[in-house]
């Protein structure tokens, strides 16, 4: 038995339209950076892992550029923050390659919220 022919509604058929999210990639296109939260305070509160680190990593570039690090500090202080520029670039291909994986179907990842519970 052939099912009979529906009408679609025109305001439904435009909302799932701009649900899509996927688009074609234009040449020389790059992902946005992510936004850095202006505090660690903050990145601690609001953001994930990822967030704090590079809200750390940023911290402690602007003491570096501003020689607000002593001397004797200086080495550990660019190997800090060589670490923390190798764990945020590890937590980005990680989420990357688990988005990959994926695709859309976990969605956004959501930082622990110990007052939920």
């Amino acid at each position: 038995m052939i099912s009979p022919h529906t009408s679609k509604n025109p305001e439904e058929v435009s909302a799932v339209e701009q649900k899509r999210s996927l688009r074609a990639v234009q040449p020389g296109e790059k992902p946005e950076p992510k936004p850095v939260f202006a505090s660690i305070s903050e990145a601690i509160e609001a953001g994930s892992s990822r967030d704090v680190l590079a809200s750390m990593r940023k911290q402690l570039a602007s003491k570096l550029d501003a020689d607000e690090v002593s001397s004797n500090a200086l080495t550990s202080a660019y190997k800090e923050l060589r670490e923390l520029d190798t764990l945020i670039r590890r937590a980005d291909a990680e989420a990357a390659a688990e988005e990959v994986k994926h695709g859309d179907e976990l969605g956004q990842r959501r930082s622990f919220n110990a007052a939920a519970i």
